[in-house]
């Protein structure tokens, strides 16, 4: 698929505003220590449950809040990353979580969850209610000002419409109405869109944001919106369990940014918990993990 110049000029200005604001992530959460819009619940799962890593030997690094456990920020909204099995409840599972739990089975700790919601996760990292977060999120510029992060799934937009749509490039967006999840990079591609076509007399996009990602399906196949724009790992999910309403545009958005494992900055878990994810990818657990949960296992980094 050729694009057009004003496409190609999109291409470059989304890649900024991905790498300057968070995406599959909280509004503000870059700066923001308040979690006042947040709830969270604390559950515990036995790191021994998860097979994956049984075979690496560690010791638990220094920088733990509490000695033995490693605590999870996680919002489990978002399959295949992170969700709960039955809907609602139970301890999360998804790649996320469970790659978290190989991370905990390596060190020879117990892992916990800290679930929040959406906006509250980097808040509750700063908070310091948890020791990681490991939750689908971008590493952008915002987040890496506040967070040390380690890069463990290469990823980008995607951009969803119900089967047989005649949207094919990021052009033909220009007077369409587009849900998104509220407040992360994906909006604010959005939002950087809908100027570019202003700046050139076109009309902008009437941008629908909603606190989760079903609403935003929802949208969709309910015909309040013409299309929706989510990360690629999660639309591809989102589209294979639409009972063929839904497809995804290929190649409308660049692929060009990372999901990250979180810790606070400068603290002194940031280098075992990069030592610790290279390990994962070395020995294959992560990859393991992928195509467990659907996802392409050559999306993962170097080790």
């Amino acid at each position: 698929m050729t694009r057009s110049r004003s496409t190609a000029l999109f291409a470059a200005v989304t890649t900024a505003a991905l790498l300057a604001l968070t995406a599959c992530g909280s509004s503000n959460d870059a700066g923001s220590s308040s979690s006042s819009s947040s709830s969270s619940s604390s559950s515990s799962s036995s790191a021994g449950s998860s097979s994956a890593g049984s075979s690496a030997a560690g010791a638990a690094p220094a920088g733990l809040i509490n000695d033995g456990e490693m605590s999870l920020c996680i919002d489990p909204e978002y399959p295949p990353m992170e969700y709960y099995e039955n809907g609602t409840s139970g301890d999360p599972i998804g790649f996320d979580a469970d790659a978290a739990r190989a991370l905990a089975e390596l060190w020879g700790v117990e892992l916990t969850f800290e679930v929040t919601t959406f906006d509250g996760l980097m808040p509750a990292l700063q908070a310091k209610r948890c020791d990681v977060l490991w939750s689908a999120l971008y590493m952008s510029e915002a987040r890496l000002e506040v967070a040390d992060a380690t890069a463990f799934f290469n990823t980008g937009p995607g951009l969803i419409v119900p089967t047989g749509s005649s949207i094919a490039t990021s052009d033909d967006l220009s007077g369409k109405t587009v849900a998104v999840q509220g407040g992360g990079a994906n909006e604010q591609t959005l939002v950087t869109l809908s100027e570019q076509f202003e700046g050139e007399s076109k009309p902008g996009i009437t941008i629908q944001p909603y606190p989760k990602t079903a609403e935003t399906v929802a949208a969709v196949t309910n015909g309040k919106a013409d299309a929706l724009i989510e990360t690629d790992v999660a639309a591809a999910d989102m589209v294979s369990k639409s009972a063929g309403k839904l497809e995804v545009v290929p190649g409308v958005f660049p692929a060009d940014t990372q999901f990250g494992v979180f810790t606070v900055k400068g603290s002194e878990l940031s280098p075992a918990v990069a030592e610790g994810v290279s390990t994962l990818i070395e020995n294959g657990t992560l990859a393991e993990l992928a195509t467990k949960y659907g996802l392409d296992p050559e999306s993962l980094p170097a080790a």
